[in-house]
């Protein structure tokens, strides 16, 4: 089943949407969970008082049979919403328009190799230019 979640408490397990984690952050404890990608593109996420303003969401399968009414699961989504989110996110992750894109990886590699040392990319000439 694929599932969305957020940051619980270590100890606790109380989600960082309501209480800040004093003893760390982790998953909640949902059967056969597995991590596969995140909601990067809409961090930072704002923090007051140790409190997360909005849940960072992280994507993932769990065991069909696990209790997702537990704290700290958000959501449960079909495949194809699963599918649509995680193309969205892998988009708006790009980094330059010319870069070519791998959403298995949820990584961008440029269109050129980069070569040794330091350089920056520059998407006008298609082509890394050197720092020294």
């Amino acid at each position: 089943m694929k599932i969305v979640v957020t940051n619980v408490d270590v100890n606790t397990q109380i989600p960082c949407t309501v209480e800040p984690m004093r003893t760390g952050p982790a998953f909640p404890n949902v059967s056969g969970w597995g991590y596969e990608w995140a909601d990067e593109s809409n961090w930072p996420v704002v923090c007051v008082d140790g409190v997360y303003q909005t849940a960072p969401k992280y994507y993932g399968t769990c065991s069909d049979n696990a209790d997702v009414s537990i704290p700290g699961v958000l959501e449960v989504l079909t495949d194809a919403e699963y599918a649509t989110l995680k193309t969205a996110e892998h988009q708006a992750r790009k980094p330059f328009p010319s870069w070519i894109g791998n959403e298995s990886t949820m990584t961008w590699q440029a269109p050129v190799a980069k070569p040794n040392g330091y350089y920056h990319w520059d998407e006008a000439t298609i082509n890394w230019i050197s720092n020294e």
